[in-house]
Order: structure tokens, then C-alpha cells, then sequence
């Protein structure tokens, strides 16, 4: 059986875990004189840069006139190519937009503090820079609240989250000595509680390629202070008010175990569905894209139906 701590750790990574390129602006008059549709942002490989001044790397790609663009939004101390396995899924019918989250990949790490919300604000900022209007935010861990803020700042324009093994109780509290005894352990010894921390998250046999990506993007200690400050944020977070602002549908696909899904708890806040997927870890996107790419392009679709 799990101790305490490694139950407690299982449960916290649920939640988390200068120059500015201007992208299409407005609609061009034709020759014509007729209005051509704002072609969107270019694809490709882009920076832009946050008001406090953080170089945000972000790609670009997929259906270059597509309605809906589907931004992805990755866990703590993970980076955007986390999300490589999905790419390609959603190319045909979506633009898609992945980023590198301050402190995170490739990005600059210039802020203080630290904190999910300000995560919130970041991907909100790059969305209204690329001038997108119909978007879906795909989070997982931590990218979970942090699309639930995104999506409060930017009411109309995002339609609905897709949560990837997130957002699993909004009614569940991070506090207590085992929430210290946790916080003292990442910042005594963060590369060794971190690589703890993460090989607990898979169940998945003929995975090691991934769990050493999922450990060397995280765990190195470089970043030791981004890390730490953001697991005592998660405590910090009012999760059934951030159900509510988020104002959106959000659908679910979480793994069956070792976390339980409270349906009825964050249905008491927002419009909540979930679909488990059995005999995987947190990194499911990851580790069995044949499985979770079916149900993701399932869940977008049921999102933008409900909402057009």
C-alpha cells in the first residue's frame, strides 16, 4: 500500500503538476474592396513576451482556416512537447497552439511570484495577442486550473477544457502537516523528491523512453525555485470558485485510479463529464495516445456542439 506521503504527492500532481512577434491583426481589404477573413496566426515556431517580460516560445500548426484553434496547455515542470503525440490528431479539423509556460521548457524564468493564476494570465495574454476567437484549452495536471483561469479571463472566446487526468475534486483541500512535511521535501532535496514524484506516476509497462523525458524536463534541479513555489500555490487556490469563473464545459479524461473522480462534487460548480481510461498512470496522453487521442478529439467535439 502507499504511504501517506506518496498518496498525498499522487494526489498534488493531479492539480499541477525580449521580443514579441505580432501575429495577423485585423481583417485586409481585397482588391475588390471586399474584407478577406483574418488568416490567423502563421504556423510555425514563434516567441512572444509577457507584460513582466518572460520570452514565451510557441508553435503553431495544424488547419491554417480552421474556426476552432485548440490550445495545450502542459503540467508542471513539463514543456510543450509534451503534447507531440497529439499533434497530429488534431490536425485536420483544428489549429492548434502549444507554449512553453514561464520557468517551464524553453521559456525565461523572470518572475516573482511564482503562482498558478499568473499561468492563467499568461496563456489568456498569448490567445488575445494571436487574435483567436474560438478556442479550446486541452490542460493537463496543473494545465488544468490553469485553463480554468484562462478561460474567467477571456469569457466568450474560450468555449470549454478539456481536462487530461485533472481537476478531480474541486471540493478536495491541500493543507495539513502532510502538505508541509511534502513542501520541506521538495525544497531540501528537489531532485530527489522529484524523481520520486514522478516515477509513481507510471503504472505502464515498456514506457522508460517517457518516464526519463517526463524526469529530465523536471527534474534537474535548474529550476528548483519555480517548482517549489508553485506547489505551495496549489494550496493558495480557491478551486470551486475557479469551477465557477471558468464559466465553460469541461470534459474529463482521467485515469481510472489511483484518484477517484468526484463527478457530483464539481458538477455543484460547472457543466462536468469525465471518461476514465483503465490501466494507466498520470502521463496517459503520453503513454497511450492510441487510447487518449480518440476520446480527446471526442471531447473537443462535444465542447464546440454544445456551445455553437
Amino acid at each position: 500500500m502507499p504511504s501517506s506521503r506518496t498518496s498525498l504527492i499522487l494526489r498534488l500532481v493531479l492539480v499541477l503538476l525580449p521580443f514579441a512577434l505580432s501575429c495577423a491583426g485585423g481583417s485586409q481589404p481585397t482588391e475588390s474592396g471586399a474584407v478577406a477573413p483574418d488568416p490567423g496566426p502563421e504556423a510555425g515556431e514563434h516567441i512572444w513576451t509577457t507584460p513582466d517580460g518572460n520570452r514565451v516560445p510557441y508553435s503553431v500548426a495544424g488547419k491554417a482556416d480552421a474556426e476552432v484553434t485548440v490550445v495545450l496547455v502542459h503540467c508542471w515542470m513539463c514543456n510543450r512537447t509534451f503534447w507531440d503525440a497529439q499533434l497530429p490528431a488534431l490536425a485536420d479539423n483544428y489549429r492548434t497552439v502549444t507554449l512553453d509556460l514561464p520557468g517551464h521548457g524553453q521559456a525565461s524564468s523572470e518572475r516573482t511570484p511564482w503562482t498558478v493564476g499568473g499561468y492563467g494570465e499568461d496563456v489568456a495574454g498569448l490567445i488575445r495577442a494571436l487574435g483567436l476567437t474560438e478556442v479550446v484549452l486541452v490542460g493537463h495536471s496543473m494545465g488544468g486550473p490553469v485553463s480554468l483561469r484562462a478561460a474567467a479571463l477571456l469569457p466568450g472566446t474560450v468555449r470549454g477544457i478539456v481536462a487530461v487526468d485533472t481537476l478531480h475534486n474541486a471540493d478536495f483541500k491541500f493543507e495539513g502537516e502532510e502538505v508541509e512535511g511534502l513542501m520541506r521535501a521538495f525544497e531540501e532535496d528537489f531532485v530527489g523528491t522529484c524523481e520520486r514524484f514522478v516515477n509513481q506516476m507510471f503504472p505502464e509497462e515498456g514506457v522508460e523512453s517517457i518516464v526519463e523525458k517526463v524526469r529530465l524536463a523536471g527534474c534537474d534541479g535548474a529550476r528548483s525555485d519555480v517548482g517549489t513555489a508553485l506547489m505551495r500555490d496549489f494550496g493558495a487556490i480557491d478551486m470551486p470558485a475557479w469551477f465557477r469563473q471558468a464559466g465553460v464545459p469541461i470534459r474529463a479524461i482521467n485515469a481510472a485510479a489511483p484518484n477517484a473522480t468526484n463527478v457530483e462534487a464539481n458538477r455543484k460548480y460547472t457543466d462536468f463529464d469525465v471518461v476514465l481510461m483503465e490501466e494507466v498512470g498520470h502521463y496517459l496522453h503520453m503513454t497511450r495516445p492510441d487510447v487518449f487521442n480518440p476520446l480527446m478529439l471526442e471531447a473537443i467535439s462535444a465542447i464546440t456542439a454544445r456551445s455553437s
